[in-house]
């Protein structure tokens, strides 16, 4: 639905959007309802972007934070994976459980 409004614009920028409108084949009013879309689209964007930044910005602190702390292990990360996945840190093999656990 469009809604008729009511503007007040200096006479320069009125006979350049008659100029735009006059080359596009368009009439005054659709090149002021793109230049208001194409407006609005653009601080909408330039908002989401500040969200993201903060959002980076605050994780990035986060992990700042994580570094500062002194580590809970002080073994070499991949011997620490290794662990978790289930392998043999010494061999680089998977452990193998006991004779008890396969059932033999």
């Amino acid at each position: 639905m469009l809604v008729r409004v009511t503007v007040t614009i200096p006479e320069d920028v009125l006979a350049r959007l008659d100029r735009i409108a006059e080359e596009k084949g368009v009439s005054r009013s659709d090149v002021v309802r793109e230049a208001a879309a194409g407006y609005v689209t653009q601080r909408e964007a330039g908002r989401a972007a500040r969200e993201r930044e903060a959002a980076v910005e605050e994780g990035v602190g986060w992990l700042e934070s994580l570094a500062a702390r002194p580590p809970k292990d002080a073994r070499p990360s991949i011997e620490i994976l290794r662990e978790l996945r289930g392998e043999d840190a010494a061999l680089g093999g998977p452990i193998e459980p006991p004779d008890e656990e396969r059932g033999g």
